[in-house]
């Protein structure tokens, strides 16, 4: 997913995520990043995912979303997560999540939710359903 946070400038960065049931959105990430730095200064944020191989003749799927990233911690909070980013993505390389130790793991709260999919919802663009929380 592409993540955009704003201190001063805005700026957006791609992060590997995993989602729990309640549509929160998870992410790692390295303490000296930018997008991290900016989002200890304003938690709020915008998100994008999308499939960058979709055919542009094909009907289009994809998420935007703004919400509130705050920084997670606590043992059980950490080991949840990491079960979740295991897995959901698969990971099996134990350096991929000792990373969470080292770095910083957030939590996207949403706030407000565009959902793209044009097979399920047939609106024009522009017409796509928005989801307030």
């Amino acid at each position: 997913m592409s993540i955009a946070t704003y201190d001063g400038f805005p700026w957006i960065a791609y992060v590997y995520y995993v989602f729990d049931k309640d549509l929160n959105l998870y992410f790692l990430s390295a303490p000296d990043t930018l997008h991290a730095k900016q989002i200890i200064k304003n938690q709020k944020v915008a998100v994008s995912i999308g499939d960058s191989n979709q055919d542009i003749n094909e009907p289009k799927r994809g998420l935007q979303m703004s919400g509130i990233s705050k920084q997670i911690s606590g043992f059980e909070k950490i080991k949840y997560v990491l079960e979740l980013w295991k897995s959901n993505l698969g990971v099996i390389n134990p350096n991929l999540t000792i990373k969470a130790a080292t770095g910083k793991m957030f939590k996207v709260i949403p706030k407000r939710i565009k959902l793209f999919d044009q097979e399920l919802f047939k609106v024009r663009d522009g017409q796509e359903p928005i989801l307030e929380l």
